[in-house]
């Protein structure tokens, strides 16, 4: 049997419809499987005009379902072997009789249970109530309320067709009673359809101009766009983002080839694919050289008797859109981006953290002292921080801020900067997200690394972090950035004292649990990161424990480590290690040096030769960035380090001795701690 239902709506939200669409297939599907309803296949129908699904190969009725129902305690449900009334209730409430029922053991004692079959129902009523109970439990971002009912969805329903082959199910979704009955393509073919069979929809769509399947509809939209550019000779190139939201406001895609003049090449692309992406949804197209073409695809919702007069039409818009594109440009060249320089100190980045300007300076300072450190250039530096946020006050900034890094990138190069800073300038607000790429040049790198940590070094400073979901100034992103900015090959710092240079530079005192609660912050975000990568949580953090905010050596100790998890001696060596941290955790305060005059066993003469070479050993492993070789050298220690708790009583009478031993102990733990706190793995 095939099953259709739809919601005939207004015209529903471009940013809606993705959401919308996976709900009702998320929620379809959890539903129907909890109903014990078998079927064959369902798809989704999302469109401008209309919500629903189509599912086929539907079973004529549910499974039998097994359910439970607990009674009263077994205490209160009988009496002198007789059936109380609270059992003689709960019986006539199931239509059974007290021998029906079981007795169970729990927790509170023993309580009487019924154990029974729920006999399965027809397709038709389970599927009723299942749309009632999807359209109730879908999470809605911006609904809305019409005519004098309070039922909200993101736009009025006006129709609620649902079928199972040739009958209407009945059910009532937002005051409107079930029929029968949809409508095609509001312009092309408006008349009412009336399906005689459920299978009848797609193709009864299809014939009114129809496309009603989200996944299908995305599908013919881009073959349509790349129709219309391999029919003028251009190629397009795929935009997910896009394509997705034209996807959404048609129904019936046509894809249709317009034109500018070529005097508007003369703009950057990036300023032109802006214009044409964000303002009209259009798709640039590229010669067979690479270079951008004067061409654009735009898609339709209608075919036109006349394709020439939408296509004059579009033309004449995104010509206004690109003279204004040009005019910026026009104008932003007849002035250099350091002449924009002191123009950002009247603009405020935070009333307590200064302006724009102040916060470049900050920036700079913290640039040049990491370049300083890795040495890099300082005077390229230098140019870049300080040229990299003059775009922000030029006029196609302010008219196109997706293009803010960009943009200065190359006005930088037009007043003839050096390659690196034109390059590097474009890197500051990379990476912009989780799938976002990194800047590949060094300075550009340092450019993005610094902002980040001066913005969460200020925010932490004045005590603003995140709190919950909220996240005004985007921090955990930038945390996020800093974690993958670190990983560049002339990079890979211990940051935590980058992050207290950070601190000093602000132009407010700090305290030192704003320094604690970032560097945490950093590590949560790191943690999270790791995590969802497939890690284990206790060796991530037992990572941490010890590798302060060396962020870029996380991953590959961690890996080591849980690879070596896997050998037979990895749980010993856990153990080991913690039986050493448990005699010590009461010492407080730097350890005596160990006095080798004063071992008494040779077991200890023994592990302290054995210790100190190994620490060396891993040491090296550890700056060559060989952990599984570290490991190894650690798990060389465990029969010297058995031999000592065999022969040697660590907490001796004699104090000196005593000391000397705990020493000992701290400088395994020590060697240990080279790698990660071994005493946070669970095993």
């Amino acid at each position: 049997m095939t099953f259709v239902f739809e919601l005939g709506c207004e015209e529903l939200p471009s940013s809606s419809l993705p959401s919308l669409n996976s709900q009702f297939e998320q929620l379809f599907a959890q539903k129907l499987a909890d109903a014990l309803l078998g079927y064959e296949s369902l798809s989704v129908i999302a469109a401008p005009r209309r919500l629903g699904i189509v599912i086929e190969g539907v079973n004529e009725t549910s499974k039998d379902k097994p359910f439970e129902r607990k009674g009263p305690a077994f205490q209160a449900a009988f009496q002198d072997d007789e059936p109380t009334k609270a059992l003689l209730g709960f019986c006539r409430g199931l239509n059974i009789t007290p021998e029906d029922t079981s007795v169970i053991d729990t927790d509170k004692g023993q309580w009487i249970v019924y154990r029974g079959i729920e006999q399965g129902k027809p397709a038709a009523e389970v599927l009723g109530d299942i749309c009632q109970s999807v359209v109730s439990d879908l999470a809605l971002s911006k609904p809305m309320r019409w005519g004098s009912g309070r039922d909200e969805f993101p736009r009025p329903v006006h129709w609620v067709l649902a079928m199972l082959d040739n009958t209407i199910v009945p059910l009532t979704v937002f005051g409107l009673e079930s029929n029968n009955e949809t409508f095609g393509h509001r312009f092309m073919a408006p008349a009412s359809i009336q399906l005689q069979s459920a299978s009848e929809y797609r193709e009864r769509l299809m014939s009114a101009y129809v496309v009603a399947n989200f996944s299908d509809r995305k599908k013919a939209t881009w073959a349509a766009i790349q129709s219309a550019a391999e029919s003028n000779g251009v190629t397009v190139e795929a935009d997910d983002k896009l394509l997705t939201e034209i996807n959404c406001l048609v129904e019936w895609p046509v894809g249709l080839c317009g034109e500018f003049e070529e005097r508007f090449l003369e703009v950057p692309d990036i300023a032109l694919i802006a214009a044409m992406k964000g303002h009209q949804k259009y798709f640039h197209t590229r010669k067979d050289d690479g270079q951008l073409s004067n061409k654009f695809i735009t898609v339709s919702n209608i075919e036109s008797r006349d394709a020439s007069q939408v296509i004059s039409g579009n033309q004449r818009v995104i010509r206004a859109r690109l003279s204004d594109a040009k005019f910026f440009f026009e104008t932003d060249k007849k002035v250099s981006l350091e002449s924009r320089r002191q123009l950002l100190d009247s603009i405020t980045f935070h009333p307590k953290l200064g302006s724009l300007g102040e916060k470049t300076n900050r920036v700079n300072k913290l640039a040049c002292e990491i370049a300083s450190a890795i040495n890099a250039d300082t005077t390229v530096m230098e140019r870049t921080v300080s040229l990299s946020r003059c775009d922000l006050v030029s006029e196609m900034v302010l008219e196109f801020d997706e293009l803010q890094g960009q943009i200065g990138s190359i006005y930088a190069a037009l007043d003839g900067e050096p390659t690196e800073v034109s390059l590097a300038i474009g890197g500051l607000y990379q990476p912009a997200g989780a799938s976002d790429s990194v800047p590949k040049d060094i300075y550009g790198t340092l450019l993005a690394l610094s902002d980040r940590l001066d913005t969460l070094a200020g925010l932490f400073a004045i005590h603003q972090p995140p709190t919950g979901s909220k996240d005004p100034f985007a921090l955990r992103r930038a945390a996020i950035g800093i974690l993958r900015l670190n990983e560049h090959p002339l990079l890979q710092l211990d940051l935590t004292g980058w992050v207290i240079r950070a601190f000093e530079l602000q132009p407010v005192d700090y305290d030192q649990d704003a320094l604690h609660q970032l560097n945490q912050f950093i590590k949560d975000r790191e943690r999270v990161r790791l995590t969802d990568a497939g890690y284990r949580h206790d060796i991530v953090v037992a990572v941490q424990g010890t590798n302060n905010l060396s962020t870029a050596q996380t991953e590959p100790r961690v890996k080591a480590l849980v690879e070596f998890s896997t050998h037979p001696e990895f749980s010993a060596l856990v153990a080991m290690n913690k039986r050493v941290v448990n005699l010590i955790k009461d010492c407080s305060g730097e350890p005596d040096a160990i006095d080798p005059t004063l071992f008494s066993d040779a077991s200890e003469r023994n592990l302290y030769e054995v210790v100190t070479s190994v620490s060396a050993e891993v040491t090296e492993n550890v700056s060559r960035e060989t952990f599984s070789e570290a490991l190894s050298s650690l798990l060389s220690m465990k029969a010297s380090t058995d031999a000592f708790f065999d022969n040697v009583m660590v907490n001796a009478d004699d104090d000196a001795v005593r000391a000397n031993r705990l020493a000992l102990c701290r400088m395994v733990r020590d060697a240990y701690r080279l790698v990660a706190d071994f005493s946070l793995i669970q095993q």
